[in-house]
């Protein structure tokens, strides 16, 4: 979903030299195969939104799959991409790398304050090590050789290309389908997981709160 809106947004941009690969065509957890990449295709900027990602319910269920994976895949991008001489790299966090009980709004400094919300942690420590990749090659080559590789964290993001599954889909998604299958299928009632309890309250209308679970 986010590279696909990636590579949407660079093309109205008018770049045409954009090169991709399908998790088919490139495994990134595959170290040789992702140097074989860099050295064949030369690319001077990386967009690094590639990630094994899902829901509370697959974090839970596959914590093993989540950390490996995500650790691999931008272990093996950055540090070709320093190694074929590319200045300019983006990466996409998540707002899970945050302690569970951060301080609302969070701030940037925030980051490794406190502990991480438990259902997810092995995901968020693998973008936190992407995170802390990235600065660290900014430290050692961004003076000396013109490094340039920073880290977003977009959040809640859902669109075309998002992942509907019934439970491994983040919340937003899921939600939309519920919604949809008892709009058409005239369902009375909706079934959400949660307790209830959780709130977001819009900063623009400080009583307008809203159940997020």
């Amino acid at each position: 979903m986010v590279g696909s809106a990636i590579v949407r947004a660079l093309q109205q941009q008018g770049h045409q030299s954009i090169v991709t690969r399908t998790h088919a065509e490139l495994d990134l957890t595959n170290q040789a195969a992702v140097r074989a990449f860099f050295e064949s295709e030369k690319p001077d900027q990386v967009y690094l939104a590639a990630a094994k990602v899902g829901g509370i319910h697959a974090n839970n269920t596959f914590p093993a799959e989540f950390i490996y994976q995500n650790l691999m895949m931008e272990a093996n991008v950055i540090h070709q991409a320093w190694c074929a001489g590319v200045k300019k790299l983006l990466f996409l966090g998540s707002s899970c790398i945050y302690p569970r009980l951060a301080e609302q709004p969070m701030r940037e400094d925030a980051l490794l304050t406190g502990t991480l919300e438990p259902t997810n942690e092995p995901y968020a420590i693998a973008k936190i090590a992407g995170i802390k990749l990235c600065e660290s090659y900014n430290r050692q080559y961004g003076a000396s050789h013109g490094v340039d590789y920073r880290s977003v964290m977009p959040t809640n993001l859902y669109g075309p290309g998002d992942n509907y599954h019934p439970q491994n889909s983040h919340v937003i998604p899921a939600l939309i389908r519920r919604f949809h299958e008892a709009k058409v299928n005239h369902t009375p009632s909706v079934s959400i997981w949660g307790t209830g309890t959780p709130r977001l309250c819009c900063p623009q209308n400080p009583c307008d709160l809203i159940n997020t679970t």
